[in-house]
C-alpha cells in the first residue's frame, strides 16, 4: 500500500510509547467500572420525596436503563482496544534490552519526558550524552520497525 510508505512511523512509535500508562490503567479500572453499572442497572434509584410536584416521564427507568447499557458497551469497546493494544506493542517491547527500555521510558513515558532525560540517564547508567542519544535512536528505530514494519 502506497500510504503506508508516508506514515510517520516514528511520531507512531512515540505516541504509542505514551499510550501505554494509558491503556494499562484502562486495563486495571475496566472491570471494576463495568461492575459499577451492573451495579446502577440492578439497583435503580428511587425518586426524591421534595414536596413538590416533578414532571412525570414514565420512560425515566427505561432511559435509564438504556443508558447504563450504552455505557457498558463503551467500557467493553475500550477494555477490548487496550488489551489488543498491549498485545501488540508488548511483543514488540519486550524484543529491546533494559538499557533501551530505560532509555526510551525516560525520555518518552514518564510525567517529566523531556526535561532533564539525558541527564537522569546519564547519571543512571554512567553513559555520556552522545552514546546515550545513539542508543535512543538506534532503539526508536528498532521499535518502529518492529510495530509498523519497514
Amino acid at each position: 500500500m502506497i500510504a503506508w510508505k508516508y506514515l510517520d512511523k516514528t511520531g507512531a512509535t512515540i505516541a504509542a510509547m505514551r499510550d501505554y500508562e494509558s491503556m494499562r490503567a484502562i486495563i486495571n479500572n475496566t472491570p471494576d467500572e463495568i461492575k459499577d453499572v451492573y451495579e446502577k442497572m440492578s439497583a435503580p434509584r428511587s425518586a426524591k420525596l421534595t414536596g413538590l410536584p416533578s414532571p412525570r416521564n414514565p420512560q425515566a427507568g427505561e432511559d435509564k436503563l438504556a443508558a447504563q447499557i450504552d455505557k457498558l458497551d463503551l467500557l467493553r469497546e475500550r477494555y477490548s482496544s487496550a488489551v489488543e493494544y498491549m498485545a501488540w506493542f508488548e511483543s514488540a517491547w519486550g524484543t529491546l534490552t533494559d538499557i533501551e527500555k530505560h532509555i526510551l521510558k525516560e525520555y518518552y513515558m514518564t510525567d517529566n519526558q523531556k526535561s532533564g532525560a539525558a541527564a537522569r540517564v546519564e547519571c543512571a547508567l554512567g553513559y555520556c550524552d552522545r552514546q546515550i542519544r545513539r542508543i535512543k535512536e538506534k532503539a526508536l528505530e528498532r521499535l518502529s520497525v518492529l510495530l509498523f514494519g519497514k
